[in-house]
C-alpha cells in the first residue's frame, strides 16, 4: 500500500502559494523566480526641443532622440545593479541597499547554516564579501549561496528507507503539482493540460508526464536540454525544509558527476523505463 506523506502536500501548498505570494512582491525581490536579476527596462523619455534664441525663433525646432540607458541590455548577477560609471559605460557593483523587509517569509537560509533577512541580502553580503568591501560582515559569505527558504533550522534526517522511497513520492507529488495548476490555468504550454487529462485515467501515464513535464520546466535558463545546480533551486529552496531528501536525491540525479542532469538522468533517477523518457522540451 503506497502512503504519501502529508509533507509533500504541504510541499505543494507552500511552493504554489510561495510562487503566488512573491508575484506581488516588488521588482527588486522577484530575483527569486528568475535565479537573476533583471534589470528595468528604461522608461520611455519625453523628447526635447532646442529653441534657438528669440533673434531665431523662425527656425525649426531641433527635435533631440532620447538615448537609450547603458544598462537596458546589461544583466546583472544576483546582489549585484548596473551603475553607469564615469564614463557612461554600464558595469555590474553590488547592489547598493536591499529593501526593508518585515515578513518572516521572506527570511532565507545560507549554504553556511546562517539566516539572512531576504535572498537580496545574501546575494548582497556574497558580492561585497568576494570584493573584500567594507561592508562585509562575514568573509566566509563570499561562498555562500542559497540553501532553502525559510530561517535556518534543524532538517530532519534523510533516511536510506526515505531515499528508496524517494522517486515514487517525487513524481506523486509532481502530479499533483501539474493538476493544481492546471486548476490555475497555469501551465505554461496547453499541451501539457491535455497530458494531465490523459493522466488522470492512465496510472502509467500519471507517473511518466508529471517526470518529464517537471524537467522541461526546469530547463529553462539556458534551454540547453539539461539542469543544472541553480535550475534546480526552485524546486529545492521551497521543499528542504519539509523533504531533507530531496537535495541529496537530485544531487545522485547527476549520474556522471559533471555538474548538470540529462533528460536520460532525470528519467532514469525518478524510476522511468528506457522507453518512457521522452524529449518534449
Amino acid at each position: 500500500m503506497k502512503i504519501i506523506p502529508i509533507v509533500l502536500c504541504l510541499c505543494l501548498i507552500f511552493a504554489v502559494s510561495f510562487a503566488a505570494k512573491k508575484k506581488e512582491k516588488k521588482v527588486e525581490k522577484d530575483n527569486w523566480d528568475e535565479l537573476e536579476s533583471i534589470l528595468d527596462d528604461i522608461d520611455d523619455s519625453k523628447k526635447e526641443r532646442d529653441v534657438s534664441d528669440a533673434n531665431k525663433s523662425d527656425k525649426k525646432a531641433v527635435v533631440k532622440t532620447p538615448e537609450e540607458n547603458p544598462c537596458k541590455d546589461l544583466v546583472c548577477g544576483w546582489g549585484k545593479e548596473c551603475i553607469i560609471d564615469k564614463k557612461g559605460r554600464p558595469t555590474c557593483e553590488c547592489t547598493s541597499k536591499c529593501p526593508e523587509v518585515e515578513d518572516p517569509m521572506d527570511k532565507v537560509c545560507g549554504s553556511n547554516n546562517a539566516t539572512f533577512p531576504s535572498l537580496c541580502e545574501l546575494y548582497r553580503q556574497r558580492c561585497v564579501c568576494k570584493r573584500r568591501g567594507k561592508e562585509c560582515e562575514n568573509n566566509a559569505f563570499a561562498k555562500v549561496h542559497l540553501e532553502y527558504l525559510g530561517e535556518c533550522k534543524k532538517l530532519d534526517e534523510c533516511t536510506d528507507e526515505l531515499m528508496s522511497q524517494f522517486p515514487e513520492r517525487m513524481s506523486d507529488w509532481l502530479f499533483q503539482v501539474m493538476k493544481e495548476l492546471k486548476k490555475r490555468r497555469e501551465l505554461r504550454d496547453i499541451d501539457w493540460e491535455e497530458l494531465v487529462a490523459e493522466a488522470e485515467n492512465d496510472d502509467e501515464k500519471k507517473h511518466v508526464y508529471p517526470v518529464i513535464w517537471k524537467f522541461c520546466d526546469l530547463d529553462i535558463k539556458p534551454h540547453d536540454k539539461s539542469v543544472s545546480h541553480h535550475e534546480l533551486i526552485p524546486i529545492t529552496a521551497p521543499v528542504i525544509p519539509m523533504e531533507s531528501c530531496i537535495k541529496p536525491f537530485l544531487e545522485q540525479c547527476d549520474a556522471n558527476k559533471d555538474g548538470s542532469i540529462t533528460i536520460k538522468e532525470w528519467g532514469k533517477c525518478l524510476g522511468l523505463k528506457e522507453g518512457e523518457i521522452q524529449e518534449r522540451c
